[in-house]
């Protein structure tokens, strides 16, 4: 079984984005691995952190309204084979959940 790790805060600018990249990237080269989801949908980011902005194609919302599977929407880190990430869908992109 695995292990969440939740990092949250009402409040922008708190460093949620840094430490979420910094813990992921660890546990990465750890050897653990690491599925990190960014459900930030006014101002997702965390796959600018992670270097992976031109590879997400597809978000959580592919995933939950069946367009992908989640093996296809998780983008994995090209340095860090298990870190991947599942990232939120634009702002300006209509979510219909």
């Amino acid at each position: 079984m695995g292990t969440a790790i939740v990092v949250t805060s009402g409040k922008g600018g708190t460093g949620k984005t840094s430490i979420t990249g910094g813990v992921a990237g660890s546990l990465a080269r750890l050897g653990h691995s690491v599925l990190c989801i960014d459900m930030d949908i006014g101002l997702r980011n965390l796959d600018i952190s992670l270097g992976l902005s031109d590879r997400a194609l597809m978000d959580f919302s592919d995933v939950l309204e069946g367009r992908c599977t989640l093996h296809e929407a998780a983008v994995p880190h090209e340095r860090y084979p298990s870190l991947s990430l599942l990232t939120a869908p634009m702002a300006d992109r209509p979510l219909s959940l």
